[in-house]
C-alpha cells in the first residue's frame, strides 16, 4: 500500500520525479558504456570484413564457373571443327589403292629400289613398277588435297620420309618427320603444333595407313589398350600427313562475341616441350611464346586463378579448357579491375552503414552521458520537455531517412487520392512534393496505368491485406519496371482511412535477368549448334523437338515453368552426344549391344555438363527423365509411372516422334500418322495424355509448319 507521501500509481506520469534516485555512480556508468561502445565498434569491424571476403569468394566462384564453361564450349567447337575438317582423310585412309601402294612400299625395304621384294630376279620390275605408280599417286593426293581444302599432303615411311606429295607441297621438317615416325609407335591419329606457312596458320594432321589385309571394321581387336596399340603400330604401313589452314576458323573462335562483357578476352595456348605458346592468326609471328603460365599436362584443365594477362600483363582471372588431341588450350581471360568493380558498391554500402551504425551509437551515448551529467532535470515537466525533444528528433530523423530512401513511398485516401509523397517519389514522377499532394494515379501516371494500379487498391481496400505484384510504368519518358507493394493503413481507432504503398525501381534487376537469359540462349545455340556440326543427322532436330514440346505442353495447359522447362531441356536434349564417339553416331548398320550402351551414356554426359549451370528451371532433371518409360524400359535409372515428372514425359513421346519423321543414316523416315500410331501402340510406355496432344499439335497448323521444317532441313 502507498503512503500519503507516495503519488498514486494513475499520477505517476504527472507526479514529480527525484533525478538523483535513478542516476547511478558516474564512473561505473562510463564504464559500461565505453565497454557497450568498444564491442559494437569491433562488430561493426569484423562483420564488414567477413561480408566483404563472403562476397568476394562468391564473385570469384561464379567467375570461375563462366570461365570454365566459355572456354569448355569453345574448346568443343574446336574439336568439332577440327574432327569436321579433317572427316575427308578417310577417302585416302580407307582407299585400297593407297593402302596396297604403302604395303608394297613398306614391303620394298628400301623404298622405290625394289630391293626388299623375296625374288632377287624380280626386284627391278617390282621397283619399276612403284616408281611408274608414283605420277598417278602424287595426282590423286593432289586433287584430294585441292577438293578437301588441305594446302599440303604427304605420305611417309618408316624414317618419316614422304615418298608421294601434292604438287608444290615444301620439304618436310625434321619436327613434321619425327612425328610421322611417332605414328608408326602409336597406330593412332595426331595433330602437330600450329605453325606459320605462307598461306597463313597451319596445323598438321597425321593418320596411319594400314595395311591392305587388315580389316579395318567387323574384327576382333584386344579390349587391352596397350594390346590394342600394339596391333595397329604393326599393322601400320604409312602415314598420311595434311596441312590444314585454320586463319579463318581461329578468328572466327577467337572473335568475341556479340553479348560478351567488357574485360573478357579469348586466348589459343599452344604447348611446346616445356614453353607456352599464343597462337593469334592476327599477329605476325601467328605463334608467339609467352611466360608467366605454368604449362599442363596434356588434357588438362588449366587452372582458375589470378595471373597477369597474355600478351600485356594486366591482372585477370582466367582458366583454361585443354584442345583433346592437340597441343592446345582455350584461355578465357576477364579483367580482374573489371570482375571487381562491382564490390566497390558493395563495399561502400557496407562501410556507410557500419560508419553509421557507429555515429549513432557514439551519439546515443553522448546523449546519455549528457543526460546523466545534467543536475537541472529535477521535474517531470523537464522530463516531459526533453521527451518532447527526443520524439521530434527521432521523427526528425524518421523524416530525413525517409526522405533519403530510393524507393518511391506514397500514402493515398481511400478515394484514391495522395496524401503524402517522399521525395523519391516526387521526382520520378517530375513534380514536387506539394504540386503532386491531392492528385490522384491518373493525374500523376496516366489512365493507363492508373486502371491498372486501381485494382490492387481494391483488393487491399476488400480483403484488408497486402499485395505485392510487379508492373511497368513509363517514368521520366522512359520505361521502368516498378516491384509495388501495398497494404491498408489504418487511424488510431483501428479503422481502414488509406493504402501505404511502396513502389521499388528494379529495371536495373530486369535488364540484367533479361541479358542473362539472352546469354544463355546464346551459350544453348552455340552448344546445339555444335552437337549438330558433330552428326549432321541431328541437325534441326533439337529445334524441331523443342517447337514440339512446347506446343504440346501449351495443350495441356501446363503452367509456365514446365512450358520454359521443356523448351531449353529440348534445345540441350542432344548435348551429351558431343562425347559419342562420332564414328558410332554415324554408323549405317544396326549397333550392337555393347555399342548401344555406349551410346546412351550420352544421357550421363548431358548430366556432368549440364550439372554447374544455374537454369533456376528443372532443366537437369526433365533431360534425363526424357529417356525413361512409364513401364520402367527406360534409361538411364529404370524409372517408371510417376517417378517420371510431367517435363520428361513430354520429351520422350515428342523426341520418339521427330526423331522417326527424320531420316537416319541407316533408315529413313515415316510419316507423322504411321510415327503418331507407333506410339499410341505402345501407351504403355508413354503417356495416353502426352500422346494425345501431341496428335491435336501434328494436326494443327503449328504442328504442319514444324513438320513442312523438315523438308528445309
Amino acid at each position: 500500500m502507498s503512503s500519503a507521501n507516495e503519488p498514486a500509481d494513475s499520477d505517476f506520469i504527472t507526479a514529480e520525479v527525484d533525478p538523483n534516485q535513478f542516476k547511478p555512480t558516474r564512473s561505473r556508468a562510463l564504464s559500461r558504456g565505453l565497454t557497450v561502445i568498444g564491442i559494437i565498434l569491433a562488430i561493426c569491424v569484423i562483420v564488414p570484413i567477413v561480408l566483404i571476403q563472403l562476397r568476394q569468394s562468391d564473385l570469384e566462384s561464379e567467375l570461375q564457373r563462366r570461365l570454365e564453361i566459355l572456354s569448355a564450349g569453345r574448346a568443343e567447337v574446336i574439336e568439332t571443327w577440327l574432327a569436321g575438317t579433317v572427316r575427308p582423310a578417310g577417302r585416302v585412309l580407307d582407299s585400297e589403292l593407297f593402302r596396297l601402294f604403302a604395303t608394297e612400299m613398306d614391303f620394298s625395304d628400301d623404298g622405290i629400289s625394289g630391293q626388299g621384294t623375296n625374288d632377287p630376279t624380280t626386284g627391278d620390275e617390282f621397283s619399276a613398277t612403284l616408281s611408274e605408280q608414283l605420277p598417278y599417286m602424287e595426282q590423286i593426293l593432289t586433287g584430294f588435297a585441292e577438293n578437301a581444302g588441305f594446302t599440303a599432303g604427304y605420305v611417309m615411311n618408316r624414317e618419316g620420309i614422304a615418298y608421294v606429295s601434292t604438287a608444290g607441297a615444301l620439304l618436310m621438317s625434321g619436327q613434321q618427320q619425327e612425328m610421322a615416325r611417332g605414328i608408326f609407335d602409336s597406330g593412332t591419329i595426331a595433330f602437330g603444333p600450329a605453325r606459320r606457312a605462307p598461306s597463313g596458320a597451319v596445323i598438321d594432321f597425321f593418320a596411319p595407313i594400314f595395311a591392305a589385309q587388315f580389316e579395318l571394321t567387323g574384327g576382333q581387336y584386344p579390349e587391352d589398350p596397350v594390346q590394342l596399340s600394339q596391333l595397329l603400330s604393326e599393322q601400320t604401313v604409312g602415314v598420311l600427313m595434311l596441312t590444314i589452314p585454320i586463319n579463318e576458323m581461329l578468328i572466327e573462335v577467337l572473335t568475341p562475341p556479340p553479348l560478351s562483357e567488357a574485360g573478357e578476352r579469348l586466348v589459343l595456348l599452344q604447348r611446346s616441350g616445356d614453353q607456352l605458346f599464343q597462337v593469334d592468326p592476327n599477329a605476325l609471328p601467328p605463334v608467339r611464346p609467352i611466360h608467366g603460365i605454368e604449362p599442363p599436362a596434356p588434357g588438362e584443365l588449366l587452372a582458375f586463378a589470378e595471373r597477369g594477362a597474355v600478351g600485356s600483363g594486366t591482372a585477370v582471372y582466367s582458366a583454361g579448357s585443354p584442345v583433346l588431341e592437340t597441343a592446345w588450350w582455350v584461355l578465357q581471360e576477364f579483367d580482374v579491375e573489371a570482375a571487381e568493380s562491382t564490390m566497390s558498391g558493395y563495399v561502400l554500402a557496407v562501410l556507410v552503414v557500419a560508419g553509421l551504425v557507429v555515429l549513432a551509437v557514439i551519439a546515443a551515448f553522448g546523449a546519455f552521458w549528457w543526460r546523466l551529467n545534467n543536475e537541472h532535470s529535477s521535474t517531470l515537466a523537464d522530463q516531459f520537455k526533453r521527451l518532447a525533444a527526443r520524439i521530434e528528433a527521432q521523427r526528425d530523423f524518421l523524416n530525413s531517412v525517409n526522405n533519403s530512401i530510393a524507393e518511391y513511398i506514397g500514402v493515398k485516401s481511400k478515394e484514391g487520392k495522395y496524401r503524402y509523397l517522399n521525395p523519391a517519389f516526387a521526382e520520378a514522377v517530375e513534380r514536387s512534393v506539394e504540386d503532386a499532394l491531392g492528385l490522384d494515379d491518373a493525374a500523376i501516371f496516366g489512365q493507363g496505368t492508373a486502371e491498372r494500379l486501381a485494382q490492387s487498391d481494391r483488393r487491399v481496400l476488400d480483403q484488408e491485406a497486402s499485395v505485392t505484384f510487379n508492373t511497368e510504368v513509363y517514368l521520366q519518358s522512359r520505361l521502368h519496371h516498378l516491384q509495388v507493394s501495398k497494404v491498408p493503413y489504418h487511424d488510431d481507432s483501428g479503422d481502414t482511412v488509406g493504402i501505404v504503398s511502396v513502389m521499388r525501381d528494379v529495371t536495373e534487376l530486369v535488364e540484367e535477368q533479361q541479358k542473362r537469359e539472352r546469354a544463355m540462349q546464346q551459350m544453348v545455340s552455340s552448344l546445339v549448334r555444335a552437337v549438330e556440326l558433330r552428326d549432321p543427322y541431328l541437325a534441326g532436330h533439337s529445334r524441331r523437338l523443342a517447337g514440339f514440346a512446347r506446343a504440346v505442353a501449351e495443350t495441356m495447359e501446363a503452367d509456365a515453368e514446365v512450358i520454359a522447362t521443356v523448351e531449353i531441356a529440348a534445345n540441350l536434349s542432344q548435348i551429351g552426344k558431343l562425347a559419342v564417339p562420332v564414328e558410332l553416331l554415324t554408323k549405317p548398320g544396326r549397333l550392337s549391344d555393347a555399342e548401344i550402351e555406349q551410346l546412351q551414356r550420352h544421357v550421363q554426359h548431358a548430366a556432368s555438363i549440364l550439372r554447374d549451370i544455374d537454369f533456376e528451371l528443372p532443366v537437369l532433371e526433365a533431360v534425363t527423365q526424357m529417356y525413361e518409360r512409364l513401364d520402367g524400359g527406360g534409361y538411364p535409372n529404370g524409372l517408371s509411372g510417376d517417378q517420371i515428372g510431367l517435363p520428361g514425359l513430354i520429351l520422350g513421346a515428342c523426341d520418339v516422334f521427330c526423331a522417326r519423321l527424320e531420316p537416319r543414316i541407316y533408315r529413313g523416315g515415316i510419316s507423322p500418322e504411321r510415327a503418331l500410331e507407333i506410339l499410341e501402340q505402345n501407351n504403355g510406355r508413354y503417356d495416353p495424355q502426352v500422346i494425345a496432344a501431341l496428335r491435336k499439335v501434328a494436326e494443327s497448323i503449328t504442328g504442319e509448319k514444324l513438320i513442312a521444317d523438315l523438308a528445309g532441313d
